[in-house]
């Protein structure tokens, strides 16, 4: 089976994500030194401000011909991403994010350094949002890891009360199934869920 013709256009989006990688990884090839300086000479990924460069603009600021910038793009994209690849990504920037909710009401604060990841199911009590969330006790409901640049951006996502093992397995299978849709599940509180699909004393209602 033959692998997916590779996308020259998305290969650059992908390597701007992490172009402070590329600078360090890549920092003494001379065949890609005036490529890699474009490509992290300004943050196109992050800043909203920037537009992505096109391959034309890429190529009239870098003196660089279509066929030249389509095969260093492809090759550092291969270099970097080969099944025996030698180039070590280090992503060691970490910050923790908390997001809380309970009925509609959201809550958020963000962490340099955690001692223990707690893990999905794992029960939290956080007394010091109580004014504004008006509970302390949390479980973990997801969590989420972005890698850019050099930062793992790690997202952690609580919901009040105490965890349920089968409210979680009943919610997935209700994705699964059609019974209900992702963009709707996020939409309702926990107790519209329950509602919607029957569970507990919602079971009999019509």
């Amino acid at each position: 089976m033959e692998s997916h013709k590779l996308s020259v256009k998305r290969i650059l989006i992908d390597l701007l994500s992490i172009k402070d990688q590329l600078k360090m990884l890549f920092n003494n090839n001379t065949e890609y030194a005036t490529l890699i300086n474009f490509l992290t000479e300004k943050d196109y990924y992050n800043d909203d401000d920037i537009p992505l460069p096109s391959l034309k603009e890429i190529e009239s600021k870098t003196g660089l011909k279509t066929n030249q910038l389509r095969n260093q793009l492809l090759n550092i994209y291969q270099e970097l991403f080969e099944y025996d690849s030698n180039k070590t990504l280090e992503f060691n920037n970490k910050e923790y994010f908390f997001f809380l909710e309970f009925n509609k009401t959201y809550a958020s604060f963000t962490l340099k350094n955690i001692n223990h990841l707690p893990r999905i199911g794992e029960n939290i009590t956080i007394p010091f949002l109580k004014a504004k969330i008006q509970l302390e006790v949390f479980y973990v409901e997801d969590i989420r890891h972005e890698f850019t640049g050099t930062s793992q951006r790690i997202e952690i996502y609580l919901k009040s009360g105490y965890f349920n093992s089968y409210f979680h397995f009943r919610k997935h299978q209700a994705l699964e199934e059609n019974e209900i849709g992702i963009l709707e599940i996020h939409d309702m509180t926990d107790y519209q869920i329950k509602e919607r699909l029957r569970m507990g004393r919602f079971k009999y209602n019509r």
